[in-house]
């Protein structure tokens, strides 16, 4: 089975292309970093157009779908072990609460990347109206559906321009999904034609300019495509038809350097002068200092392991 594993990431390697970047589609990639936590060569870059941190070197069409389709679930160990499962549901709880607390009460909802339906689950407890999730992950829709009982409330699909949705949700979620999309304004776009328009869009991912060192090397891995900072994410959001209300950060929350964004549909006043990106050196300088390969916690001596115990 290990030898099965090595041999799958080997060919996800040799089948990687070199990729624009996903906010501003231009080609202009200063390298920071080059093999990501399963040895494959990603080449991590910022770009010098927008300031987005990608991955220059990555998957598209059938080997993405091939790479979550079998190696994903394997990877992540989805469905995790039964003993954990308790802390997904305390997550839910705890991002049901803390959304609350921003928007207040919604009677409908659409969860994103839906995972083990946990969320859902969560909205169909507090007497949301209407709940629907979007999951193409084969075991956690499973866990959702069968284990949860969300049946027709959770499809196996992805987020695409074909989605149609029998009603227009006032709160939208996204809960560490938006950095695994290809195309993340197209996906923000289809988002914004599908939510009510006085509606709320919550989205959370990983800032790629918070302290996240205890993550190291871990955070740089094939299936992130974006590394997002409030910067980058708001100013993605601006290009698709949104606009930022609240921030919130949580250094020692759901995930290290965890970034949650409160967004609504409509324009707001921009500032005459716009914040200057962060210098491209200086963001370098910063993700070199969070990665510490050699770390036997968290860096390739602790991801040999890992793998070859998968």
């Amino acid at each position: 089975m290990a030898f099965s594993l090595l041999n799958q990431l080997r060919q996800i390697n040799r089948h990687l292309v070199e990729l624009p970047c996903p906010g501003c589609d231009q080609d202009d990639p200063h390298l920071i970093w080059r093999y990501d936590r399963y040895f494959l060569r990603v080449n991590l870059s910022a770009c010098r157009h927008c300031g987005l941190v990608y991955l220059a070197r990555g998957m598209k069409d059938d080997t993405q779908a091939r790479f979550y389709g079998q190696l994903y679930p394997r990877l992540m160990r989805q469905p995790p072990a039964t003993k954990a499962m308790w802390n997904y549901k305390l997550i839910a709880g705890y991002r049901f609460s803390e959304i609350s607390a921003v928007v207040g009460q919604c009677q409908s909802v659409m969860d994103v990347g839906a995972g083990l339906g946990f969320f859902l689950a969560a909205c169909r407890a507090h007497n949301y109206d209407s709940y629907i999730g979007l999951e193409p992950g084969g075991p956690q829709y499973d866990h959702a559906v069968q284990v949860l009982g969300l049946g027709g409330h959770v499809r196996p699909e992805k987020l695409d321009e074909e989605t149609q949705l029998p009603f227009a949700p006032q709160l939208v979620t996204l809960f560490h999904v938006l950095e695994h999309i290809q195309e993340p304004g197209k996906a923000l776009a289809r988002i914004a034609k599908l939510m009510d328009p006085k509606g709320w869009l919550v989205i959370e991912v990983p800032d790629i300019e918070a302290d996240w060192h205890e993550l190291g090397l871990l955070q740089v891995h094939v299936s992130h495509r974006s590394y997002f900072s409030q910067q980058t994410l708001e100013k993605l959001l601006n290009a698709n038809g949104f606009y930022v209300q609240h921030w919130s950060r949580e250094a020692y929350g759901i995930y290290e350097g965890n970034l949650r964004a409160y967004a609504r549909l409509g324009e707001t006043a921009k500032p005459e002068v716009a914040p200057l990106p962060t210098p491209v050196h200086d963001l370098q300088a910063h993700i070199l200092k969070q990665i510490r390969p050699l770390s036997l916690r968290n860096g390739y001596p602790r991801m040999a392991w890992r793998l070859a115990r998968l």
